[in-house]
């Protein structure tokens, strides 16, 4: 007998993975539909951040990152992953598809053991130097997913990323709107979505900008302080183009880099301020490189483990099938993603 959908069984796995992706404020802005042995992708306005990301560039990377866990969940299951992103008139909240039946990618496959390990880690990491061979192997991973991670080594990098994460702190804690919706999400004990109070990490001393302090209320700004590490382990992750299409891929870029830093051992957090205010992403850009778009700030190390943060649950965001048929009246965007990789 031909199955027309995929079994309950392996759509449930295939969730659970997808929804481990990172969210700003664990926002989880997704929703799913099995159309067949296609699974639509949509964007749920209800969980989008106006104030903190108006133009909507941090919700289209998460949506990424999710489908990347996606084509990992699809392969250690046997199934393949095309992805395509697209634009469709008639359901204007859906932003990819990703058809089962494409080409399968062993080395996806392997990745799928480190989604339910990858945190986000705010605690200070020790000193040691990420090896070379593993620096390497996350460059390949955004190269892959035609993105480029950077380095930030020389000073004159570091300095414009402090500087620009300075202003982007002040104008956050200036901005009202900003503060609010933080609330709504970041504090306290959290059961399904948001960040709790336990996953903020101390305060890093000397008013260091290592680690993003998300704080929103008196509790959570009267955290511990500790000493970071004195020289993080930063890098950019950029696009050669920008745009919703270009997020997209950028989040699976992302995403395809911390799930091969958690293979290895290595601890990531997302540094996104200045990434979240068009004003200042142009100052973190390579002056003396190729003029390429700033889409996530990565900093890696080693730190000590650290508690996940909640998940919503599967019924929340899987939506009602639908029969399988022509998307003929879509716009597709851009060609299937190529899985070989």
């Amino acid at each position: 007998m031909t199955l027309l959908t995929v079994p309950d069984g392996d759509r449930q796995e295939l969730l659970r993975l997808t929804v481990a992706a990172p969210s700003t404020h664990n926002t989880q802005p997704w929703r799913f539909r099995f159309r067949g042995w296609v699974v639509e992708v949509y964007r749920d306005r209800e969980r989008e951040l106006p104030a903190e990301d108006p133009a909507r560039r941090m919700v289209f990377v998460t949506l990424g990152a999710a489908i990347f866990n996606l084509r990992v969940a699809a392969a250690s299951l046997g199934y393949g992953s095309d992805v395509h992103q697209l634009r469709d008139q008639r359901k204007p909240d859906l932003v990819a598809e990703v058809d089962l039946r494409g080409p399968r990618a062993e080395r996806l496959a392997a990745l799928a053991p480190a989604i339910p390990h990858r945190r986000t880690n705010r605690e200070p990491f020790t000193e040691r130097r990420l090896p070379d061979e593993v620096r390497r192997l996350l460059e390949d991973a955004a190269r892959t997913e035609a993105a480029e991670l950077q380095w930030l080594e020389r000073p004159s990098r570091r300095w414009w990323l402090q500087m620009a994460t300075n202003d982007a702190v002040a104008t956050d804690d200036r901005s009202t709107e900003r503060t609010a919706e933080r609330r709504r999400w970041v504090g306290g004990d959290r059961e399904i979505d948001g960040i709790p109070s336990r996953s903020l990490g101390p305060l890093p001393a000397g008013g260091t900008t290592v680690v993003r302090d998300l704080a929103a209320t008196a509790a959570d700004e009267g955290r511990i302080v500790a000493d970071f590490e004195r020289e993080p382990q930063l890098a950019l992750l950029a696009t050669k183009y920008d745009g919703p299409l270009e997020w997209l891929r950028a989040g699976q870029a992302m995403e395809r880099v911390l799930l091969e830093a958690t293979a290895h051992g290595v601890s990531t957090s997302l540094l996104n301020q200045v990434i979240e205010h068009e004003g200042l992403r142009w100052q973190i850009n390579d002056p003396l490189g190729p003029w390429n778009r700033p889409q996530a700030v990565i900093r890696f190390g080693y730190g000590p483990p650290v508690p996940p943060t909640p998940r919503r649950p599967i019924a929340d965001v899987l939506l009602p099938d639908e029969p399988e048929k022509d998307r003929a009246d879509a716009a597709v965007e851009e060609a299937p993603t190529d899985d070989r990789g």
